[in-house]
């Protein structure tokens, strides 16, 4: 009977903490090469959601100088953010906004899961060689 009560208790513990910390994280990046295997991981990391709205979908990356801004625009803010690269063989940059800084690349067939810092309000991406479709989800903080 005590086993069962600390089970109860340790799932009511779990249910209280995803619902005042919905959003749920787990990355873990592994290298397996000759010589080397090392792993950094972080499983079932809880973060609070202060915010309420969320963009997802499917955008067309052209090639435009300066970039094309991201379809979030119904985001008071911009917090966490997810983003795979549909493309087989083009890479799309990520930037602070159009014209702005690149920060990071998707390389076909790439995704990053991020949060973006609280200074970058309308984010854009810029193709290379092609447009590229990107699949995202965005949510505000």
């Amino acid at each position: 009977m005590k086993t069962l009560k600390r089970i109860f208790c340790g799932l009511a513990a779990a249910l209280s903490l995803a619902a005042s910390q919905p959003i749920q994280l787990t990355t873990v990046l592994t290298l397996s090469a000759t010589g080397i295997t090392t792993q950094q991981s972080v499983p079932g990391l809880y973060v609070a959601w202060a915010g309420s709205t969320f963009a997802q979908g499917v955008q067309a990356i052209p090639t435009t100088s300066g970039g094309t801004a991201l379809n979030i625009s119904n985001l008071p803010n911009v917090g966490y953010c997810t983003f795979q690269n549909l493309d087989p063989a083009n890479y799309v940059q990520i930037l602070t906004a159009v014209s702005g800084t690149v920060f990071a690349r998707l390389v076909a067939g790439d995704s990053h899961l991020f949060r973006f810092d609280p200074s970058v309000t309308a984010p854009a991406m810029i193709a290379h060689t092609a447009t590229v479709s990107i699949q995202y989800l965005c949510l505000s903080n």
